[in-house]
């Protein structure tokens, strides 16, 4: 896939996708390690080649039975602070709508790691890729919790970036709230 790319062989481009699609994605035991082979393959693709095809794929052909989004969130997102942004970007994207799932493992994440240490990288990146008025319409009380979480764990932060983000997790927030209370 990298070689067509590089070179622009549409057809070997094509081609790639078509065997990820038959191949790759077919998988033997829906096991967590078959589907975080196909994960990578398309959030490296996403990142390296900037071609969203495989995660658009990836997405709509990887069904999770009952709460398996959710149980392969968790595995795939372990380590939150060391993970790389592909991997944050390619957890939203599986979490779609189902914003509660990246919603709790925020909240979790940053109620029993962060009190002490304060905001790391990649929650600042999550804070600032999540769409807040989304989040805030589907589920109202989750954004309250991870609002306060966020506010006491910050209350004495020194740092402009972090109170960039939650300036801006708090506008959205309270915008959304108006928004909803004038219907």
């Amino acid at each position: 896939n990298k070689m067509a790319h590089i070179f622009d062989v549409s057809w070997l481009t094509k081609r790639c996708l078509k065997f990820y699609k038959a191949e790759v994605l077919k998988f033997e035991n829906n096991s967590y390690e078959e589907m975080l082979f196909a994960c990578e393959i398309a959030s490296r693709a996403h990142y390296k080649l900037k071609d969203s095809k495989y995660v658009s794929c990836f997405v709509k052909n990887v069904t999770f039975s009952g709460n398996g989004k959710f149980v392969f969130l968790q595995r795939y997102m372990a380590s939150f602070s060391k993970l790389p942004k592909r991997r944050i970007d390619m957890s939203l994207a599986i979490a779609a709508n189902n914003l509660n799932i990246i919603g709790n493992c925020l909240i979790t994440y940053i109620s029993l790691a962060l009190t002490c240490n304060g905001l790391d990288e990649n929650t600042l990146y999550m804070l600032q890729k999540l769409d807040v008025q989304k989040f805030s319409r589907t589920f109202p009380s989750e954004l309250n919790d991870l609002g306060e979480v966020l506010a006491a764990t910050t209350e004495n932060s020194k740092c402009a970036e972090v109170k960039a983000v939650l300036e801006k997790f708090v506008k959205g927030r309270n915008t959304e709230e108006s928004s909803s209370s004038k219907e």
